[in-house]
């Protein structure tokens, strides 16, 4: 038998005209078969972060990569990313019995951690249990990289959620590669560009393993599986 609830203390739901006031409540519960057992197990809930800029001029650019595998994560999960909350847009669900908080951040990418400490705080998620994922020109194109923790390197994005977490860095991590700019091109173009045909097929593969290495993660932590798909990232465009 499994059981699932959620409610929240206080959000505005599109089509809902005033917030609703209530305990809150998020977890994912399991039991055996056996009545006379009772046995049950609560799961520590997932918040799930994808970090990117809002609104329709930024869809498909380089820098949103983490709200492209937010969203690819919300499909095959089949949970509905229709809740504001926090300055987020977040969609509650689970991966098997394991309860997770998918979020977008709306207050553009330099404030992103408003969002994430917030999130955090109201439903007590430990650090270990909060997963970025972002972008990041230190890999190429298409190849991914999920650590426990890490810095923030030149990511502002990734600055601001550290800074909103009393810059603490002990939380995984999952980068994407876009590369690095060509030539001498502006930083800031090529973060705001869109990806050329041969890039955006790179990328639509690797949403695909990320979203399979994030129910991973979320299933088994830090575990083999994790260490062969860091293995098979690194090489995956090398030419034998």
């Amino acid at each position: 038998m499994f059981c699932s609830a959620y409610t929240p203390s206080c959000i505005s739901q599109f089509h809902v005209n005033k917030p609703v006031f209530r305990k809150p409540r998020f977890r994912v519960c399991s039991s055996t078969s056996s009545e006379s057992d009772r046995f049950k197990v609560e799961y520590t809930p997932w918040l799930i972060v994808g970090l990117g800029n809002p609104g329709n001029k930024y869809h498909g650019t380089r820098h949103n990569v983490g709200f492209e595998m937010i969203d690819k994560l919300a499909r095959k999960e089949g949970v509905l990313m229709n809740t504001i909350q926090s300055k987020a847009l977040i969609g509650i669900g689970a991966i098997e019995e394991v309860p997770i908080l998918l979020a977008k951040p709306q207050t553009y990418m330099n404030f992103s951690g408003e969002a994430v400490g917030s999130l955090a705080a109201h439903y007590q998620v430990p650090l270990r249990h909060i997963l970025l994922i972002y972008d990041e020109m230190a890999l190429p194109n298409g190849v991914m990289r999920l650590q426990p923790k890490g810095g923030q390197g030149y990511h502002n994005g990734v600055k601001s959620v550290m800074g909103n977490l009393d810059g603490r860095k002990t939380f995984p991590r999952l980068s994407i590669g876009i590369g690095q700019p060509p030539g001498s091109m502006d930083m800031k173009a090529f973060l705001l560009q869109k990806f050329s045909p041969l890039e955006r097929k790179q990328i639509d593969e690797a949403l695909e393993q990320g979203s399979e290495a994030v129910k991973t993660l979320v299933l088994s932590g830090f575990s083999e599986g994790i260490s062969r798909f860091n293995l098979v990232q690194k090489y995956k465009f090398h030419k034998v």
